[in-house]
């Protein structure tokens, strides 16, 4: 008899080859689970719901104090152990998003979208009034009903009556048949259809003699029971009210012989264009995607990768598209904004002016970014890194000591639009879409300057920024998750592709996000173990590091709702779904289990052996609490596999747990079974041969 014995799981989830060519010490389903510090994998704790919110309120950040929602009406009625900040437009409009927040001195820093896609800045709840959203803007909304499919006209007749023709035919008596079957005059049998003498299988003759038949324009029929659907063979309205006529001889009879009805020509919806005075702001047309609020979106993302001249950028809101100019450009106000639509879409008001843009003075324009760094809160906003005042987060004039900003549109191209910033060792990095920016900073703007530009690498996700350890900063790549870390002793930065066993994952879960999912994906850090966090929607892909015991594992969380926000606070992950909270683990000392159902896939190990075929005589596994294990033996079907049983214990003292088949390949899957905790230490596949024991 010879063993694979697979000792550990320290590579963790790893998608980068094929299931039969993946390594050991390696997952190739890791979910709702993690790698230990001895790399075993481990059920992760239950989401608990702590607190139900009423409706109306937006975001979770964390003050020094606790969970703080926001909203822009006077405060509801909150469950115990959570704040609200109240953040007001100016012109009382309804707060619609919070997409940044950071603490500094204590106290809240935020920044406030408003349902008209303006943005101002909050600090303690106050607005900040060195920033001033005095762009231009317009508001129109998303109506109709999408595309609608072509469909078929149909007729119908019924076989009501007739015999079949008598053998031997009878002189001067003519026989029951169909001598013709006519749409608005054109033939579409062949010739005459006798009775059967049964009408169920006349009906079944006539349909196959229309089928058999090629007219100009073509039909089809079917036959149910008595009845013969007669189907025009392309879809469209053009036949409807065409007449079907049945001319029949001897006591043949036909009932229900009528016009076409029901005939519907195919639709396209899209927006076919969108224009502020002269300029097409959208690169395309812009195909209905499936609801209402889903073409707004896609409408925005339109605007906001088209490049014109004035430029503009946009945000959806529910249905309704909120379009705003690039600047704050008193001329913008008072052009016209038109909209032309094909099929069922429409753009309401499908004409409207832009208004609202002011030459005040106050042209330090909101972006979506902040973050506390040193003494000062950055601000991203457009290709411009702002910094407040020293001591002074109100403060972001350059008449404050140690304000200003940075245009990095000036230093390179595609810092265009900049998406967030990061302490980094001494220095700070900016991120673009493709683009990352090192800058050294000091207290005194003159002494700021440029240390490196990294091309080709970046994120549009802000929140997916995160600290990781001592002198790593992890963020989403259009290509997966990368790190930047410094490359040698001379800290100059570098990116590293710490996300590449889960990259196949990563980048088929953004195919399938918009992009105002995509500016709520969140990175962070779990505290207990210091594991990275990064929430895509109602998935978190979950990085444990453990240098010391070669520990550098992805796997997978599903928590079974979509994740809207998520923060630490007093060493525990808090998240968002909706209007409830949820703490990862529970409040109390030790986490909370439940009935999740963790799954550890192993790769088909072949024992070094890949064309050998081995007969499977049993397992052993190292476990605690309960799991069902099957095992899979077509590597080329992976739903394909065969239940051996369940484990609760470890079994290597104890008879193996019998098994039997053959195969090149064998691939052990094991599912937790109750409430939790659940741990997997090992396992051992056992068979007949003469190679000798692997392990990996």
């Amino acid at each position: 008899m010879s063993t694979i014995w697979v000792q550990e799981f320290t590579g963790g989830l790893d998608t980068r080859r094929l299931p039969e060519t993946t390594v050991g010490g390696v997952l190739i389903k890791a979910r709702d689970g993690h790698i230990t510090r001895g790399g075993e994998f481990e059920q992760r704790a239950a989401f608990v719901k702590t607190h139900d919110l009423p409706a109306g309120t937006i975001g979770l950040a964390f003050s020094l104090t606790g969970p703080v929602v926001f909203g822009s009406a006077a405060p509801p009625a909150l469950p115990s152990g959570i704040a609200y900040q109240r953040l007001q437009h100016p012109d009382g409009l309804a707060l619609a998003s919070v997409p940044s927040t950071d603490l500094y001195a204590g106290k809240l820093y935020a920044v406030g979208v408003f349902s008209d896609g303006s943005r101002f800045h909050f600090y303690d709840g106050v607005r900040v009034a060195d920033w001033f959203d005095g762009r231009a803007r317009a508001s129109v909304t998303v109506g109709g009903s999408g595309d609608q499919t072509a469909t078929q006209a149909t007729a119908y007749a019924d076989v009501l009556g007739g015999a079949a023709a008598p053998d031997p035919p009878v002189a001067d008596q003519p026989t029951d048949t169909i001598s013709s079957i006519t749409v608005a005059g054109v033939p579409i049998i062949g010739g005459p259809i006798q009775h059967t003498g049964n009408n169920v299988t006349t009906a079944t003759a006539v349909a196959a003699a229309i089928n058999a038949f090629s007219s100009t324009p073509d039909y089809t029929a079917t036959a149910s029971g008595v009845r013969v659907t007669v189907r025009a063979a392309t879809p469209g309205a053009a036949v409807n009210g065409q007449p079907i006529s049945v001319v029949t001889t001897g006591n043949f009879t036909v009932g229900n012989g009528v016009t076409f009805t029901g005939g519907r020509d195919g639709v396209v919806s899209r927006l076919e264009d969108l224009s502020v005075g002269t300029t097409t702001i959208i690169s395309a047309p812009v195909a209905y995607a499936g609801s209402n609020e889903a073409t707004a979106a896609a409408i925005a993302q339109a605007i906001n990768t088209a490049v014109t001249s004035p430029d503009y950028s946009a945000s959806a809101n529910g249905a309704t598209v909120n379009i705003l100019s690039a600047t704050a450009d008193a001329t913008q106000n008072g052009l016209p904004v038109n909209s032309l639509t094909s099929g069922n879409l429409t753009i309401s008001p499908s004409s409207t002016t832009m208004q609202g843009a002011t030459s005040s003075g106050q042209l330090l324009i909101p972006g979506d970014f902040v973050r506390t760094i040193g003494s000062k809160v950055y601000s991203t906003s457009g290709p411009n890194l702002h910094f407040s005042g020293v001591g002074a987060p109100t403060k972001w004039s350059t008449d404050t000591t140690g304000a200003g900003f940075i245009d990095f549109s000036a230093q390179a191209s595609g810092l265009e639009q900049l998406y967030a910033v990061a302490e980094y060792q001494q220095f700070v990095a900016v991120f673009a879409e493709r683009v990352t920016k090192i800058q050294y900073v000091d207290p005194d703007p003159a002494l700021n300057k440029s240390s490196q530009t990294l091309r080709n690498t970046g994120t549009a996700s802000p929140r997916s920024v995160t600290q990781f350890g001592d002198n790593d900063i992890f963020y989403l790549d259009e290509s997966g998750v990368r790190s930047l870390r410094a490359r040698d002793a001379s800290n100059a930065a570098s990116t590293s592709d710490v996300g590449v066993p889960i990259d196949s994952l990563i980048t088929a879960k953004l195919a399938s996000l918009g992009p105002g999912e995509r500016s709520r994906i969140i990175g962070l850090i779990e505290p207990r173990d210091g594991r990275f966090w990064l929430i895509v929607k109602d998935t978190v892909f979950v990085f444990s590091f453990f240098a010391g015991a070669k520990v550098s594992a992805w796997s997978t969380y599903q928590p079974g709702f979509d994740i809207l926000d998520a923060g630490v606070f007093q060493r525990r992950v808090y998240v968002r779904a909706a209007n409830s909270i949820y703490v990862y683990g529970g409040l109390g000392a030790a986490p909370v289990y439940d009935e999740t159902v963790a799954e550890a896939w192993l790769p088909y190990l072949d024992a070094s052996k890949p064309t050998t075929v081995k007969t499977l005589e049993g397992i052993d596994a190292a476990v605690s609490g309960r799991w069902d294990v099957s095992i899979g033996m077509e590597p080329t079907n992976l739903a394909a596999e065969d239940e051996i049983g369940q484990v609760f214990e470890t079994t290597f003292r104890r008879n193996r747990i019998p098994a039997s088949g053959q195969s090149t390949h064998f691939n052990l899957r094991f599912r937790s079974r109750g409430v939790g905790p659940h741990k997997l230490a090992a396992a051992v596949i056992q068979y007949a041969g003469d190679a000798p024991d692997a392990k990996t």
